[in-house]
């Protein structure tokens, strides 16, 4: 028998494939043989006019052209049939692994030095690790034996073929050739001028990657390279950090930094500079700066939070991405449970009163509350919000910079606010005793309030308003809820598997003689894959501990009662402990037991 060519590879060939799987309807597979030239056509041309886009090479792999349709899937509903998904099925047939190429552990200088750009576009191929005299290679076309052939000559290894979907290929070429090139353009020219970085707009205008390509600033090119992948990575923070030998890029993702690009340290200062032109701080300043600048990404408007801090080898750059929608969500997105979010609606709805929700940094506070002030605005509402910074502009938002050095502190701008005729006001956080008075006064006052405590539980909050100063009886008397939350991360959906609990697992559950369901009670874990980066979680969701203050709770807090008897009859009174809803997350399979664990220690600690 004929070994298959690389022209055998057709969509013919793909869709009989999968309509023999059972994932392609007959139907779907006959819209793919008549339709076939003119989504082509379509495919190609908006390859070459669509900004952003990576550069494509002029024929266009069957898995492509097959994945564009987006038919369902017959054996998952509610599924399409994506690039991944055809890839799979196609490396299944023909007996070569599949691989999901992350970014993340592209070995650069592996990369560029084994193979050029040109010819790595042309076959649709790129070198993912070499051990010992074995190369892997992820290739689109898994019939191209001339190909490997030719690499086997061209390198002097031995070519281990692996199958990736197309789109994941040359996504990797364009950002590892890209970036790599507009380094070491950078690194020549800042060795003789300097960098020109000469651009000081507010919103900048990201240039897609074939614009990119092209570019006469190397430095330029290289910042938007690095802002790109984090917008792709979906990225909350960027740290760009100065050592010894060289500047480190990180990505925090799903709550975990990741080691990115590694640049020379020549190159550090030019960056630097960069950044804080877009930002609009100043070059020549040897201080802490902060600063911000928007662009757009798609349709979409994307805000940046530029922090600086000298450090012993230069300035540490930290970008904080204020995506609008991670940022602000329906209360539904948030992970309330259906009763939680009925009440802290119920509390919105109020025409006043004093709204706080805490937990530690990095918890969520943020999110909750401007998605919650999103819920209310409305052309005859007054929404004004005090913070420190101002984490993201808003159009339907009366937004103010605290600044002491202004006079316009928490407590002075509240102050100032009450003037104003609003209707709601969101003061960032309670940090002194003065904005905790003028908080409590202006709930008091008929003004719904909404803040943020810094304390690990809801009834702490209690406590914290009597060590700021303010007496019982007013915050018994404007005091409506609390909220306490966490964020958890979420096992990803696409190397789940269910695992059964051990007895101590079960135990800390709080389960009464776990000895008895050991080995029965199942969790789910991510056992980690590319799309998860092998952490086994994807994205994360909130765990909340909803308090709201009733008449018993309010005569209790008025007569100075104790955080523990507090709690205690807050229990009587149906509250849900974090660790509780965490527990309701993971028998739901959002969670992992571990996680959930790991999120809520520090309050099953202290009780």
């Amino acid at each position: 028998m004929t070994p298959p060519r690389a022209a055998d590879f057709t969509l013919a060939f793909v869709a009989d494939l999968l309509a023999k799987e059972g994932l392609l309807s007959d139907d779907a597979r006959r819209t793919a043989f008549a339709r076939e030239g003119t989504q082509r056509a379509r495919l190609l041309r908006e390859s070459a006019s669509a900004p952003g886009r990576t550069l494509r090479r002029a024929e266009l792999s069957p898995i492509e052209v097959l994945a564009s349709f987006r038919f369902p899937n017959t054996r998952r509903e509610g599924e399409l049939i994506d690039e991944d998904r055809v890839a799979q099925s196609v490396a299944t047939a023909v007996g070569t692994p599949y691989r999901k190429i992350d970014p993340l552990t592209l070995d650069a200088q592996l990369i560029t030095q084994t193979l050029s750009r040109p010819f790595a576009r042309k076959h649709s191929v790129i070198p993912l690790e070499r051990a010992g005299s074995v190369l892997v290679i992820a290739a689109a076309n898994p019939f191209d034996r001339e190909l490997f052939e030719n690499l086997r000559g061209l390198t002097g290894a031995e070519i281990k073929p692996v199958i990736s979907s197309p789109s994941d290929i040359h996504r990797a070429i364009a950002e590892v050739y890209g970036f790599r090139k507009t380094i070491d353009d950078a690194e020549r020219r800042t060795t003789q001028s300097g960098p020109d970085v000469g651009n000081l707009e507010q919103f900048v205008n990201l240039a897609g990657f074939d614009s990119l390509e092209a570019s006469s600033q190397p430095i330029v090119a290289a910042v938007e390279y690095i802002l790109h992948y984090a917008f792709e990575q979906r990225a909350s923070d960027i740290h760009v950090e100065p050592r010894r030998e060289e500047s480190i890029v990180r990505m925090r993702i799903d709550g975990l930094l990741h080691p990115v690009y590694r640049l020379p340290k020549a190159l550090h200062g030019a960056i630097a500079n960069r950044l804080k032109i877009m930002s609009r701080l100043d070059i020549t300043a040897k201080r802490p700066q902060d600063g911000r600048l928007r662009t757009a990404r798609g349709d979409a408007e994307m805000e940046l939070r530029v922090s600086t801090v000298p450090t012993a080898f230069g300035d540490k750059i930290v970008i904080r991405v204020l995506d609008p929608s991670v940022l602000v969500r329906d209360l539904s997105e948030l992970g309330f449970l259906s009763d939680e979010k009925e009440e802290f609606e119920r509390w919105l709805l109020r025409p006043h009163g004093l709204v706080i929700v805490t937990g530690p940094t990095g918890s969520g506070k943020t999110t909750t509350l401007y998605s919650a002030m999103q819920a209310l605005a409305a052309p005859e509402v007054n929404v004004v919000t005090i913070e420190d910074p101002i984490e993201m502009v808003h159009p339907d938002f009366n937004q103010i910079q605290a600044n002491t050095k202004t006079g316009t502190g928490f407590a002075d701008a509240l102050r100032h606010v009450l003037r104003q005729d609003p209707d709601i006001v969101m003061v960032g956080e309670v940090r002194d005793g003065e904005t905790a008075q003028q908080a409590v006064q202006a709930a008091l006052t008929g003004h719904l309030v909404l803040t943020t405590l810094h304390t690990s539980d809801t009834v702490g909050s209690v406590s914290r308003l009597r060590h700021l100063g303010v007496p019982s009886f007013l915050i018994a008397a404007t005091l409506t809820g609390v909220v306490a939350q966490r964020l958890v991360r979420q096992v990803c959906p696409s190397c789940v598997k269910d695992v059964p609990l051990t007895a101590d697992e079960v135990a800390e559950l709080g389960i009464l003689h776990p000895e008895d369901y050991a080995g029965r009670l199942l969790a789910r874990r991510g056992e980690g894959c590319p799309k998860c980066r092998h952490t086994g979680y994807y994205g994360r969701n909130g765990i909340f501990e909803v308090l709201s203050v009733n008449r018993r709770l309010r005569q209790l807090i008025s007569d100075g009662a104790t955080p523990e008897v507090l709690a205690r009859t807050a229990r009587q009174d149906g509250l849900r402990p974090l660790r509780e809803h965490a527990v309701r997350k993971i028998a739901a399979g959002l969670t992992s037991f571990e996680e959930a664990m790991r999120a809520t220690a520090d309050i099953e600690g202290e009780r």
